[in-house]
């Protein structure tokens, strides 16, 4: 079998119909598979998921884990390569699986990650984060480039593809929380495999979190830095694509409508961001966030 795609799946709501629709649509030089790993849906995406061809595998939810539940996934797959991709994104094209397989015809590439198109709803400092990351030009990363683009923030299993030998040697991460994609990323490149951002790849995914989920969320990713996932390359001048950043993104928001709205916003979105990775990683647990 030529692929195998994965989805993990909870409560996947609405568009979970449309997304089986469009991967079961898929137009790839081969035959492939689909396999949904579920951890405790209530919402009706178990029945959704029976009526179509896929293999659907269930497991407690307390059992769920970012790297081992993708780890389950590589195990039960039959094929070459493995794809992921999230209950909450959309391939854009029917051709989505074939752009991501096509890149390991270069024996050289172990994961392949594709771009991510904010959908139209999404508020502008997340609109903006996608735009900036997941630009319209195709990356290519060894460990001994001069330079990385952006310092690698595309590395996401949201959207991505990985040769099954490869992840025999290598594996998901089971120790770090969050961020298992950037950690396996990181040891591929100090392995001396190559990794590929294809924009050809496209999905629809953002988020639209409140100010309080925008903090939970960094402060699990700052909890994994400190784990260990933060071992990509940084560029030579990462500290001007910082700054870059920053004035990029204001000069974004200031171009929408409501900007006068929209800039305190942005300025209020970063500094959450900031300060959830900080508590994260430096272990300041709010204590809402202790027991979990």
């Amino acid at each position: 079998m030529k692929a195998s795609i994965v989805v993990l799946t909870k409560n996947a709501g609405g568009g979970w119909e449309k997304l089986l629709q469009r991967l079961l649509s898929q137009k790839l030089n081969g035959e492939y598979e689909v396999i949904v790993i579920d951890s405790g849906s209530t919402d009706g995406t178990l029945d959704k998921t029976r009526s179509y061809p896929v293999r659907l595998v269930q497991i407690p939810p307390e059992e769920f884990h970012h790297g081992r539940t993708r780890n389950l996934g590589a195990e039960l797959a039959r094929g070459e390569t493995l794809a992921y991709i999230t209950q909450d994104a959309l391939p854009s094209r029917d051709d989505w699986l074939q752009k991501l397989v096509d890149n390991f015809a270069d024996p050289s590439v172990a994961m392949v990650c594709g771009r991510q198109i904010p959908w139209e709803h999404t508020k502008p400092p997340e609109r903006f984060f996608h735009m900036y990351n997941f630009p319209d030009f195709k990356v290519r990363i060894t460990a001994h480039d001069a330079d990385y683009y952006h310092d690698n923030l595309f590395i996401s299993d949201v959207n991505s593809a990985l040769k099954k030998d490869i992840w025999q040697k290598f594996r998901f991460s089971e120790k770090v929380i969050v961020a298992e994609d950037k950690e396996l990323a990181a040891r591929l490149l100090r392995a001396g495999w190559t990794l590929i951002y294809e924009p050809a790849a496209p999905v629809y995914h953002s988020h639209d979190l409140s100010l309080k989920d925008v903090f939970k969320r960094s402060f699990l990713f700052g909890i994994a830095l400190k784990q260990g996932s933060g071992g990509l390359p940084r560029s030579r001048n990462w500290a001007a694509h910082r700054l870059g950043y920053i004035l990029q993104e204001i000069n974004f928001v200031l171009s929408q409508d409501r900007w006068w709205y929209w800039l305190p916003y942005s300025i209020a979105y970063e500094l959450t961001k900031l300060l959830g990775i900080a508590c994260g990683y430096l272990s300041v647990y709010p204590s809402p966030l202790r027991e979990r």
